[in-house]
């Protein structure tokens, strides 16, 4: 992959390339999806307005970006999804898409919001790097064999 990672906004098409990909992680079979429910409900979602972005390197997708600007008691920005394929990892897509979701979100003045789950340490490593702080826990939130953790990224103070 030496080509550089850039974001754009997805497509359809995006949804159905990334699916199969990415549908085989355990963050989406912790909650029984597979690729034609994750596409399904990214096409959903941009239907309804949400923010949804893809990473690639001149072709290949790397990964996607689920977000809401407006998601968290109407002020904060709300990210509902980072995953990378595989061979994405550790090569600076996920602060990419990262940042893309925080201005997407058009500086919101709640700052911004994620759950991510209780056994995915990478992830939680990831967004305590880039400012995020475990704020809560939600067990069983989402399915009844996981705690959903609430990271949250305030908005800076001027």
């Amino acid at each position: 992959m030496s080509n550089s990672p850039r974001v754009r906004p997805a497509t359809p098409a995006d949804f159905q390339a990334l699916a199969p990909k990415l549908a085989q992680l355990p963050l989406f079979t912790a909650y029984g999806m597979d690729a034609a429910k994750l596409a399904a409900r990214w096409t959903e979602g941009q239907a309804r307005g949400d923010g949804l972005l893809v990473a690639e390197a001149e072709g290949p997708l790397l990964g996607i970006c689920w977000y809401l600007r407006r998601g968290v008691f109407g002020t904060a920005g709300y990210l509902r999804t980072i995953a990378l394929v595989p061979e994405a990892h550790g090569r600076g897509v996920g602060p990419l898409l990262l940042e893309a979701y925080e201005k997407g979100c058009e500086n919101p003045s709640g700052g911004w919001f994620l759950l991510t789950s209780d056994f995915n340490e990478g992830a939680q490593r990831f967004y305590k790097r880039h400012g995020y702080s475990e704020i809560g826990r939600l067990p069983g939130f989402a399915v009844p064999h996981v705690t959903e953790l609430i990271f949250w990224k305030p908005k800076p103070r001027a």
